[in-house]
């Protein structure tokens, strides 16, 4: 009976997920949905970008052009506030790519090719299994219903997030790895700078084990990225976007910021504490930073020379690294938490790891809703979940004791 529930459940919730998603196109009037909110509204915060970046790059972080530029993308709908661009000038040298076409169609064929990504994606995660693991989870949920039916994918999905391309990039990353194709995955690590946290955690595992190729690979890769938007004429930008930075660590207490579906403890502090202890926060995230990356750096070490899949907890922890070491992620990251249960599976599958990804599944699906109400961010609770679930198997020392949990 629990084996069907499990079968059953994720294809339930997934129809009712693709189905609010469909009423909400289907009812929708101009760029606002059934519901109401915008549809799509990351992604015109991207095209936008790309726009400034073609025709007006010295203003690339002017946020009063940026707010107008946004407006008259979706007139005449009528467009809430702002939703400031705040990556990387290289990002928006990038997303100057999607305003070669209307942004209806970018839109359409970007949401496409995320689908195809995430499906890509689900593959990927399987072929990491081990064959007796595969052989074992055939009698749950395919991947691709787990993926599809997670309700931080569908979030992501409606605004237009790249978290499919993530999520691929990543599991072709941790591919390329366990086939000791280490410039490949240094090569992958590159073109996921668009968000450089995510980024860090592999880089202190391939500095620790000495891993040149990989370094190299994402060291030529990074150049050419950031030696492009320099000589596109972007190189000045980059002093106004570290000025800009600071902005980042501000957004919880913006009036109108989503704050509740950050996933990081900076955002679960900042949604619990008035702004009066930004400063505060802002040396404990710094601290952390710090303080996390050697303690990967150690459990690194310690696997070195180990096989691939008993690298497997040092790669874990790399993925949930930016989680808790940076302040800002929101709730469509955490698709990263698949890869992270898939190496679970590949280092020691256990009937723990089954309560967690489920703990993950409907944590997913009832914490944001949770955190909407509340105006907490509740969602920060599930890498924190799966950090302790780690530990109590064992894989914060496996290293060091160099041999798998029991």
């Amino acid at each position: 009976m629990r084996g069907n529930r499990l079968r059953v459940y994720p294809w339930l919730i997934g129809a009712v997920l693709w189905g609010v998603w469909a009423g909400e196109v289907l009812t929708h009037q101009g760029w606002r949905s059934g519901l109401g909110p915008i549809l799509g509204s990351d992604f015109i915060t991207l095209y936008s970008a790309g726009l400034l970046y073609r025709h007006h790059l010295t203003r690339l972080y002017d946020l009063e052009i940026q707010a107008q530029i946004q407006a008259a993308l979706i007139a005449p709908t009528p467009y809430p506030g702002l939703n400031p661009f705040i990556s990387p000038p290289y990002v928006a040298m990038a997303c100057s790519l999607l305003t070669l076409l209307p942004l209806t169609i970018a839109f359409v064929l970007w949401n496409g090719i995320t689908l195809a990504w995430t499906l890509h994606a689900a593959a990927g995660l399987r072929r990491l299994l081990p064959e007796d693991v595969r052989r074992a989870v055939s009698a749950f949920p395919s991947i691709p219903a787990l993926l599809l039916s997670f309700f931080p994918f569908m979030a992501g999905w409606r605004v237009g997030q790249n978290h499919g391309l993530t999520l691929w990039l990543v599991t072709w990353l941790l591919i390329s790895s366990q086939a000791g194709r280490p410039a490949l995955a240094g090569l992958i690590a590159g073109l996921m700078l668009y968000k450089p946290q995510f980024v860090l955690g592999f880089l202190i595992l391939w500095i620790t084990w000495k891993e040149l190729r990989a370094l190299a690979a994402f060291g030529a890769v990074a150049f050419l990225w950031l030696g492009l938007s320099f000589l596109s004429g972007g190189g000045p930008l980059y002093v106004e976007y570290l000025a800009r930075s600071p902005l980042l660590l501000s957004l919880p207490w913006v009036e109108g910021f989503p704050a509740f579906a950050l996933i990081t403890p900076y955002g679960l502090l900042a949604t619990l504490l008035p702004s009066s202890a930004q400063p505060v926060l802002q040396v404990a995230s710094a601290l952390g930073l710090l303080l996390l990356g050697l303690g990967l750096a150690r459990i690194a070490a310690s696997l070195q020379s180990q096989p691939w899949e008993r690298q497997a907890p040092a790669w874990m922890l790399a993925l949930l690294y930016p989680f808790f070491a940076f302040p800002y992620a929101l709730l469509h990251d955490l698709m990263l938490l698949a890869p992270v249960l898939a190496l679970w599976a590949v280092a020691h599958p256990s009937p723990r790891l089954l309560r967690t990804a489920i703990g993950v599944y409907l944590g997913g699906l009832l914490l944001p809703f949770l955190g909407a109400l509340t105006r907490l961010a509740f969602p920060a609770l599930l890498p924190l979940g799966v950090f302790i679930a780690m530990a109590r198997e064992g894989f914060l020392s496996i290293g060091l004791r160099r041999d798998l949990p029991r």
